[in-house]
């Protein structure tokens, strides 16, 4: 991998103390690297964090070209079962819930406590949860979490059809419905705030003691919960 240049785009992975920065994207400021020890760099994250991380730590983000940046993406799970296979069959705790990243026109996924951070950090900027609707890959049980900002104007057509073929207005979320704290797939969504998962007794206690930010938060009440589920493979 060629050096890390200033103002290079990347993405933080691999942290042991400082997790909650994992999955963020910022760039490479050679002036904080030179503060830094010589085996780190620094980086500043889009949220504004002030970092100084190993280069292993990094994954550089290859930015579209001018042209390509102008195309529309046609790239949709609806269509792309490849994807929703990958995505279903990992058993790594760290592909729980797949978004789209819109800056980078890329598919990640976000571990249990990435969705609960970027959760908080959706409810800071304005949008809140509106609609949870069941969903399933083959025999796998997942929901799909949709976001909308408190003003319309600041909503968009979802560019990715988590849904297939129903439109939704904000931000879409597909979640494996499993046990945020032990993993074990099938636990129920907790009927408190509807977007997290937990098996019932220790498991719901700790995750309350870990997640509770989105008890605080969200309002069950103010959203749409669907009961029945539609499978996203043909």
């Amino acid at each position: 991998m060629a050096p890390f240049v200033g103002g290079q785009k990347i993405r933080v992975h691999g942290l042991v103390n400082a997790a909650q920065h994992n999955g963020k994207f910022g760039y490479v400021n050679m002036g904080l690297t030179q503060k830094a020890a010589e085996d780190r760099i620094g980086v500043k994250l889009e949220d504004g964090t002030v970092l100084s991380v190993k280069p292993a730590n990094l994954e550089e983000i290859v930015q579209p070209t001018a042209s390509a940046a102008d195309e529309p993406t046609q790239r949709t799970l609806k269509k792309d079962h490849a994807l929703l296979h990958e995505f279903n069959g990992s058993p790594d705790p760290d592909v729980l819930a797949l978004y789209y990243h819109f800056k980078d026109r890329a598919f990640d996924c976000f571990n249990a406590r990435e969705y609960h951070s970027q959760m908080v950090s959706y409810y800071k900027a304005g949008y809140i949860v509106k609609l949870v609707v069941p969903r399933h890959i083959g025999p796998d049980e997942h929901f799909l979490v949709g976001l909308q900002h408190k003003d319309p104007d600041q909503n968009t057509l979802c560019e990715v059809a988590f849904n297939c073929g129903r439109s939704f207005t904000g931000i879409s979320m597909l979640v494996k419905k499993r046990c945020f704290v032990c993993h074990k797939p099938g636990a129920p969504r907790s009927q408190a705030c509807q977007v997290a998962c937990f098996c019932a007794g220790e498991c719901e206690a700790r995750g309350r003691e870990m997640y509770g930010k989105l008890w605080e938060l969200i309002d069950a009440s103010s959203m749409v919960v669907e009961k029945e589920s539609v499978q996203l493979l043909d």
